[in-house]
């Protein structure tokens, strides 16, 4: 018994010494789950003024904001397609410039060529194509330049080695642009989707289920364009903006393990097709 109580006592006199740190710690936890509860509330609120509020007013008149004329690169299908319509239904003048990609395969087994037409039409060429309209833009004192990057450049993405990392380049440029031209009455967004039922996705009969979650190029493109000049930065679709704030506080180890998981599913859905 006696051991007993000296234990109970020995435990008062240390409890008593760290009671302070006991209210450091407590007030560095209030501290944190404050400043999550914060971040959680203001991407609620991003989420609703971005993809929402924009719709339940007039459509901004792009042609006063911007200029009449917008050059379009990879319309030959998907979302550079839907995207020039979806400008176009608005009444701008549109240039379009094409070329297809294929995406989807190891890094190792990409031909040097196509790892080639990954770096330019990703990089080289979106790069010289925003060179090229810069300077009017500048002239001008406004004007508006759109870079469609990808959800995958969120974190290391297996099996979309080259393509994510060429994409990540994409948003890091389009980012730099804005802080660089903003002053000048130039508007730089740098739009990340996630998956879109587009030609990659079409051998997979479980996304193309997930309609609101793998929505048509036409349906992204719609709900993009109406993020224009609101946010330099955005998904561009709503259930997208949703995934993207669950693969930012995600585990990088968990991500991976879910991008190896759909894309082996959907190189696997794909070769079957092929053959």
């Amino acid at each position: 018994m006696a051991a007993v109580d000296s234990f109970y006592l020995l435990y008062r006199e240390i409890a008593r010494s760290c009671n302070c740190y006991i209210e450091a710690l407590a007030l560095v936890g209030a501290w944190y789950t404050a400043r999550k509860s914060i971040t959680v509330i203001c991407d609620f609120y991003s989420l609703i003024r971005l993809h929402f509020i924009p719709r339940l007013g007039s459509r901004a008149d792009l042609i006063k904001q911007y200029g009449r004329w917008a050059v379009v690169s990879g319309a030959t299908d998907g979302i550079g397609k839907a995207y020039a319509e979806e400008l176009a239904s608005r009444g701008l003048s549109i240039i379009l410039i094409s070329r297809n990609e294929e995406k989807l395969q190891y890094f190792a087994q990409l031909s040097e060529d196509k790892l080639w037409d990954i770096i330019n039409v990703n990089i080289a060429a979106a790069s010289l194509m925003v060179h090229i309209v810069l300077p009017g833009m500048v002239e001008r004192k406004k004007g508006a330049i759109v870079t469609i990057s990808s959800g995958s450049c969120c974190k290391p993405t297996p099996q979309l080695a080259a393509f994510s990392a060429s994409k990540a380049y994409l948003d890091h440029f389009s980012r730099a642009l804005q802080y660089e031209y903003a002053s000048k009455g130039i508007f730089v967004q740098s739009l990340i989707p996630f998956c879109i039922a587009t030609n990659t996705t079409a051998p997979s009969s479980f996304l193309h289920r997930c309609s609101w979650l793998v929505p048509s190029p036409k349906v992204y493109a719609h709900h993009a364009v109406s993020t224009l000049g609101i946010s330099k930065r955005t998904t561009g679709y709503w259930s997208h903006s949703i995934q993207f704030l669950f693969a930012q506080y995600m585990p990088e180890w968990l991500w991976v393990w879910g991008a190896n998981i759909l894309n082996r599913s959907l190189r696997k859905e794909a070769l079957s097709c092929a053959a």
